[in-house]
């Protein structure tokens, strides 16, 4: 067996496969993998970028994407097909490669929303056309091509990341 990691980190055996089988993503380059799992071990320190904590997620439910897991982070999400966006939907061969979904997350208001990306194909929130911005809830569908991903929030109106840098900077004082 010749396991082999892909670019997205799904593990797939090399002899049987020339890209994954389950996202049809490249094989992920040695020098990346070293950098990575350095990093994992805990060198070096410091260089790394500092990761802006989730405020959500979307989980693929169907289509080619099926079980893949994408963070949400405070502020805009742009979603599609190109691979300058937060959230690339890259399996996707029906979405064009621009945005076409923005879910927004207001810390202010602890809400989410949802508003329609820069492309003319149409966008669906649990089964309707997305045509002005809408605020999502627990468990709504988001549909972009072929592509159903549920929404899971974790900020809202009983848990925020302020609430927790607040009290870390009390601790501090």
């Amino acid at each position: 067996m010749n396991l082999k990691r892909c670019v997205h980190g799904h593990f797939y055996d090399g002899d049987k496969h020339t890209v994954c089988p389950k996202c049809g993503g490249e094989e992920k380059p040695p020098a990346a993998a070293c950098q990575e799992e350095s990093l994992a071990q805990g060198q070096p320190r410091g260089q790394e970028k500092q990761k802006e904590p989730a405020v959500g997620w979307l989980v693929c439910t169907e289509g080619a994407l099926y079980g893949r897991v994408f963070e949400l982070k405070k502020g805009e999400n742009r979603i599609g097909n190109s691979p300058k966006l937060d959230i690339v939907l890259e399996a996707d061969s029906q979405s064009p490669r621009c945005c076409q979904i923005i879910v927004t997350y207001d810390s202010d208001k602890r809400a989410f929303y949802a508003d329609m990306g820069e492309t003319r194909e149409l966008s669906y929130i649990n089964g309707q056309v997305l045509l002005m911005r809408l605020e999502l809830q627990n468990r709504d569908i988001l549909q972009v091509g072929d592509i159903k991903l549920m929404f899971i929030p974790l900020c809202g109106p009983d848990f925020a990341w302020q609430e927790t840098e607040n009290k870390l900077t009390d601790k501090e004082a």
